[in-house]
């Protein structure tokens, strides 16, 4: 085995090896940036729902306070 030979054996599987590590990175930071997208639009919409609850809790109060004065 000559050292061309030698190289080539070596030389391939890590080249494909660091080609997966680099393909694998990159979908592990495309599937962070969807995850974060989602994450941010279940925020918007938690904060949506949470201002519709305190809406709803200040109509209540106003109501239990014009049965009180009854």
């Amino acid at each position: 085995m000559n050292n061309a030979q030698l190289y080539l054996a070596v030389g391939i599987p890590t080249l494909a090896v660091l080609v997966g590590i680099l393909i694998n990175s990159m979908q592990f930071h495309h599937a962070a940036g969807a995850i974060n997208a989602r994450l941010a639009s279940v925020e918007t919409r938690l904060d949506l729902l949470i201002g519709k609850v305190m809406d709803f809790d200040g109509r209540l109060t106003r109501l239990e306070e014009r049965g009180d004065r009854r």
